[in-house]
């Protein structure tokens, strides 16, 4: 009998207010909201009318308090271009201030893609790497930025 066809253990991968099976992401996305989430096999409730975002087990990080939209939830927060670590637009352009034109965020979140800690997949409405959309948002930020020095 090959793997796929093994029994799964339903055991904390089920949301524990809705009942749906959670979607692996990992601790580097919930930190994002909760800096001081444990290490674990978090996981995202897809469910769009649950109010928990990411569970460990009993623990739940709920729509309230994340700092951003993540997925389809917490809709009346801040929008991100990057769902996996919650960075919005207005962080990335405070960043280029903060760091004369540099973006910490932009080299963070490619080193984090790179070593396989984002979930877009998962996180992402759009199911596709929030890389290009952070690397987009760096540019807009810079041409914008750029014209205020140039300005005065």
């Amino acid at each position: 009998m090959s793997d796929c066809c093994a029994s799964v253990d339903d055991a904390g991968t089920l949301c524990p207010l809705s009942g749906d099976p959670g979607l692996m992401v990992g601790a580097a996305p919930v930190r994002a909201h909760r800096p001081t989430a444990v290490a674990g096999r978090w996981r995202y409730c897809p469910n769009r009318a649950c109010e928990i975002v990411f569970f460990l087990g009993d623990d739940g990080v709920d729509d309230r308090e994340v700092i951003c939209q993540v997925g389809g939830k917490a809709l009346v927060k801040p929008t991100p271009v990057c769902f996996c670590f919650a960075h919005t637009a207005e962080d990335i352009r405070i960043d280029l201030i903060t760091y004369d034109g540099s973006s910490i965020i932009k080299a963070a979140v490619k080193a984090a893609v790179a070593d396989g800690l984002c979930a877009c997949e998962h996180l992402n409405p759009s199911g596709v790497c929030c890389l290009p959309a952070v690397h987009r948002a760096v540019t807009d930020a810079r041409q914008h930025f750029s014209g205020r020095v140039a300005g005065g």
